[in-house]
């Protein structure tokens, strides 16, 4: 299907069989690497954009401007079911870069560094280095705590952009966050996404000028929050109300499900308890909407800059968000649970001379195989087992037979991101017709809450089906597949 055609309902696909097998951390091994245009490896262009859901146009979403990863989506493959493993920044994020689980790496929370329990692991950026490229890195791809940026992974070190979000004086007085949103009459530089977009540039340059293959990864900020970006691209929306639909929590849902949206209330000018003001809501959205825009304008200059370096035609392009978000759907904002809208993310791969390029491919995919994908198609090694799969068989023909399975996981209470002992965790599968997701007691073992959700007509979770005799056929068969990904059986899950 082509992309400008595209239709955000999920297509129907059978279960299917998984296929389990065990991991290994062992040491990449070299091996001799495609080659591309003048006999050249291919270069690796790495976007990944914070807390992005899929409100891109290339998605089907009308509303969003996004003409420039628009562009990409019409040279590369748009997987439009891509699921994150952990719907908060740093699992997410060392799922991706190190092509293993968060069970697996010890990452659960924002502080763990994934090097506490996987010392000697090779990460996707340390694969490329390791053999003859330049790793160059700017902003958050790693999560960026000083703990997590893991150096070891690059040429040389990241810049830190983690301070200075504010540019308006008033959002300047106290250390922290300040107010949710921030429109100032600057240019695209004065705030951080800005800068790294200066950086890209430059490492793409400096590897032309010393005649070396790059991974290049630029970690963009927005569309998190704070919501801040140069005026223009607020003008983008002035004057087009934003309808937040789907605000109820579904039916029998449980409370371990939810949090008190403790993310957003953490700014001063949103209320700590009850009901964000309909207006609040509006400029949360209207902001984050202009994030959007802004980092895609980032986007495209990078781009623009690869085209006139000459090298686009041997570069693979990669644009992923860490994971989805809420936007006051199901009672609540931001990101952090096992619902639809948190685990599903945007990944657009656009590699040179693949026949799928410019359709979407509607299988079901996962985060973890963006490290085996990536390594392929560049002919590198990667280290050991991952726990996915290559997706070069959708980029050459995105409608082939897929696994069509994915798994995701979030921890309770809600404060567990931040190093805080969990006492739950929820284990949740993802397949074409339904979401289900059981809940553990971490001090007892035992199952306390179950979640069972028809998604074959919903794009969200609308009712909780567990326990419904109706349906005890289909519950057995996805909670025995939880059970087995939390008893550690999730490893390489091959397509059947």
């Amino acid at each position: 299907m082509n992309i400008l055609r595209y239709s955000t309902n999920v297509l129907p696909f059978s279960l299917g069989a998984v296929l389990l097998i065990p991991s290994s951390c062992a040491y990449a091994s070299p091996k001799e690497p495609v080659k591309g245009k003048d006999n050249k490896p291919l270069n690796v262009l790495f976007f990944v954009s914070d807390d992005l859901r899929p409100n891109l146009g290339c998605y089907g979403d009308t509303y969003a401007v996004t003409p420039n990863i628009d562009r990409i989506a019409a040279e590369g493959v748009v997987f439009s079911n891509a699921y994150c493993q952990q719907a908060v920044s740093n699992p997410s994020r060392t799922s991706l870069l190190t092509g293993l689980r968060p069970d697996e790496t010890g990452v659960i929370n924002l502080e763990t560094h994934f090097r506490t329990k996987l010392p000697q692991l090779v990460t996707l950026p340390q694969l490329f280095k390791n053999n003859g490229y330049l790793a160059l890195g700017t902003g958050k791809v790693f999560h960026a705590l000083k703990e997590t940026v893991d150096p070891v992974s690059w040429s040389e070190p990241v810049p830190d952009y983690e301070g200075g979000g504010y540019f308006l004086p008033e959002n300047k007085m106290g250390s922290g966050k300040q107010n949710s949103t921030e429109c100032a009459d600057v240019p695209d530089t004065t705030y951080v996404d800005g800068k790294m977009t200066v950086d890209a540039i430059r490492f793409m340059t400096r590897a032309k000028d010393e005649n070396k293959p790059f991974f290049v990864a630029v970690g963009y900020k927005k569309p998190h929050a704070p919501y801040v970006a140069p005026k223009k691209y607020w003008d983008i929306y002035k004057d087009k109300p934003y309808e937040i639909t789907d605000r109820e929590r579904p039916v029998g849902a449980p409370a371990l499900a939810f949090h008190n949206n403790e993310e957003i209330r953490g700014y001063r000018d949103v209320p700590d308890e009850g009901p964000i003001p309909p207006e609040k809501e509006q400029e949360i959205v209207h902001g984050y909407y202009a994030c959007i825009s802004y980092m895609d304008a980032q986007v495209g200059k990078v781009i623009a800059a690869l085209d006139s370096l000459g090298l686009r035609e041997n570069t693979i392009i990669v644009f992923w968000g860490d994971h989805g978000y809420h936007l006051g759907e199901q009672e609540i904002w931001c990101k952090s649970t096992n619902f639809e809208l948190s685990a599903r993310a945007p990944l657009i791969i656009s590699a040179p001379g693949m026949a799928g390029n410019g359709k979407e491919s509607s299988a079901i995919v996962e985060f973890v195989d963006v490290y085996p994908t990536v390594a392929n198609l560049a002919g590198l090694v990667p280290q050991g087992e991952l726990s996915g799969t290559s997706l070069t068989p959708l980029l050459k023909n995105p409608d082939a037979k897929w696994k069509d399975v994915a798994f995701n996981q979030f921890t309770r209470p809600y404060r567990a991101i931040r190093k805080f002992p969990p006492t739950h965790m929820g284990y949740s599968v993802r397949t074409s017709e339904w979401r289900c997701t059981y809940w553990w007691d971490l001090n007892t073992g035992n199952i306390v809450e179950k979640e069972l959700y028809n998604l074959s007509e919903n794009k969200i979770e609308k009712e909780n089906l567990a326990g419904n005799p109706k349906y005890t056929k289909i519950e057995k068969e996805l909670a025995q597949m939880v059970t087995d990904y939390r008893n550690g059986k999730y490893n390489a899950i091959k397509k059947k």
